[in-house]
């Protein structure tokens, strides 16, 4: 659908109105007829044609949406869809919930039970297919499960329950077609592990004492080459933290002081590398980097660049202080930075390990000592990798050029004790805190959304109990528009969601800072483009929804 270039307010209603909405197909034309939107706003505020639009959107299904889910634990892990236009984040308790980075709003949430998403301490507990359209999480502390990250289905397509009931989530990677996972576990096998389908409905058990059925995993069973047994001093392998190659043939990881790979069927390891610790892969597979330490009191290592397919090093070893690694790509080349902690800066590599250039910036204490310490991500690369953004120690986000002339080009301020900084698509960049989120846009620090999580919902405050029946009919789902004003999203039992608000008069306007008309459970509409239905009370409520 074409929705035509420079039109006034009359011309573009005119054009909206003309346009044939049984043929609308949103991940097709609802992004630029948004941006379209936005334009025309921009010169002469919200029109009739940004109201007639968001109408046929609501007749569509449009459902409004808060990006409250009632937590009372931080985040456990998030993770960037392979395009960059969507953000899933897993809490300890509560849904897992994806959000639109380009508008910086909550567009669907997925139930994954009592336990939440992960676990604190861990990583990689959230994973996207290459094309986005499966999500695969480690939940109910030692489950990995298989979900549509933009589908209404409450239940996992399948799940897997193969680690015998440890106390922490599965080591695990999802292969590049979404289908199929390889979980750490203990087997009978040299190299532990197996490969669980996860498209297929079903639980997978491996041992009959568990109770379970259903079909059992892949194992892996090539044994370890007496060499490498001799090298590692064990007679079997762990994954401690573990990846799939993009071409899908090869696992890539590593435990304590060892990197390999390992072919995926079968098993067999193709090369072991010592590594000591700190390990990362780049995105394209090419290469990996390691920075050695002799004892945990020591601030400076040894980094070494090695190539993935043999397991060779590229480069010979650099002192280089302690830090977290972070690889990106710039065009067809690898780059990688190495974040100090307190203060100490950030120093940037090109895939062959030769340094290019070291940024005088205080960067943030809030770094663990290993990869095992937290959900921290202080460094976060831009696509193009011409940019990268860093935390500092006073909760700001640097924003830096890294083309010939290194410059400082942005400083953004961000909640205190945020953790993490991602870099998505359209430049914008998603802070992340245990209960914090802000959404910004990397070049000028605009706020596109700003969400605190942890607010209780003091006694009288809320409308409705969130949860609770309207009249024994109709549901309500409470959210906070600030600490001292509680509103619902009220809707029928069955049927559409929700599409009244229950909030007082005057915040009428502060509700488009929070809530979203949300489309195929992926793309965010703006509430102040249309007739926004809100009513003060539940009585109202109750007599609206009849």
């Amino acid at each position: 659908m074409e929705f035509g270039g420079n039109v006034d307010p009359q011309g573009m209603l005119a054009l909206l109105q003309d346009v044939d909405w049984n043929a609308f197909v949103p991940e097709r034309d609802l992004t630029p007829l948004r941006e379209r939107l936005v334009a025309l706003e921009q010169e002469h505020g919200a029109t009739e044609a940004h109201r007639f639009a968001t109408a046929r959107l609501q007749e569509r299904g449009a459902r409004l949406m808060h990006p409250y889910i009632g937590w009372d634990s931080p985040f456990n892990d998030y993770a960037l869809s392979p395009c960059g236009r969507h953000l899933a984040t897993g809490p300890d308790n509560g849904p897992l919930q994806i959000w639109e980075m380009t508008t910086g709003r909550a567009v669907n949430k997925l139930d994954t039970g009592e336990m939440g998403v992960g676990w604190s301490g861990h990583r990689d507990t959230i994973q996207w297919s290459a094309d986005g359209t499966r999500l695969a999480l480690a939940f109910n502390t030692n489950m990995v499960g298989l979900w549509d990250p933009f589908g209404e289905q409450a239940d996992p397509f399948g799940d897997a329950d193969v680690t015998n009931g440890r106390n922490r989530p599965p080591d695990f990677a999802l292969s590049p077609d979404g289908r199929r996972v390889y979980i750490s576990m203990d087997s009978s096998h040299q190299v532990m592990g197996c490969i669980a389908a996860l498209d297929q409905g079903h639980v997978f058990y491996i041992d009959s004492r568990t109770g379970g059925s259903g079909p059992a995993p892949e194992m892996l069973p090539e044994a370890l080459p007496e060499e490498f047994r001799r090298r590692i001093k064990r007679d079997e392998w762990f994954f401690r933290r573990v990846r799939w190659s993009r071409d899908g043939t090869r696992l890539l990881g590593f435990n304590g002081e060892w990197a390999c790979t390992v072919d995926v069927p079968g098993g067999r390891m193709r090369w072991l590398a010592q590594t000591k610790d700190f390990v990362e892969w780049s995105p394209d597979d090419r290469r990996f980097a390691s920075i050695a330490v002799g004892s945990s009191n020591d601030e400076t290592g040894r980094l070494t660049v090695f190539e993935s397919e043999t397991g060779s090093a590229v480069s010979v070893p650099v002192e280089q202080l302690q830090g977290t690694l972070h690889w990106g790509m710039r065009g067809e080349a690898a780059r990688l930075a190495v974040v100090a902690r307190d203060g100490r800066g950030v120093d940037v590599y090109d895939e062959d390990g030769r340094h290019e250039s070291h940024l005088d910036i205080d960067t943030t204490e809030r770094i663990g000592a290993s990869y095992w310490d937290g959900g921290e991500r202080p460094w976060a690369w831009s696509p193009s990798g011409e940019h990268g953004a860093c935390l500092t120690s006073d909760d700001r986000i640097e924003v830096w050029s890294l083309g010939e002339d290194l410059a400082c080009v942005q400083s953004i301020e961000v909640p205190e004790e945020t953790a993490a900084v991602l870099w998505g698509a359209d430049g914008v960049l998603a802070a992340i805190g245990g209960f914090t989120m802000r959404f910004v846009r990397a070049l000028t620090g605009d706020v596109l959304g700003d969400f605190v999580n942890d607010r209780e919902d003091e006694e009288g405050l809320a409308p409705v109990d969130d949860g609770d029946e309207l009249h024994g009919v109709y549901t309500a789902d409470t959210f906070p528009l600030d600490d001292t004003t509680w509103c619902a999203l009220a809707s029928p039992p069955e049927g559409p969601g929700a599409n009244l608000v229950i909030a007082p008069e005057e915040r009428r306007a502060d509700l488009d800072g929070l809530l979203a008309w949300v489309v195929d459970h992926r793309f965010a509409w703006p509430v102040r483009w249309g007739d926004l239905n809100l009513v003060e009370d539940v009585e109202t409520a109750a007599a609206e929804l009849a």
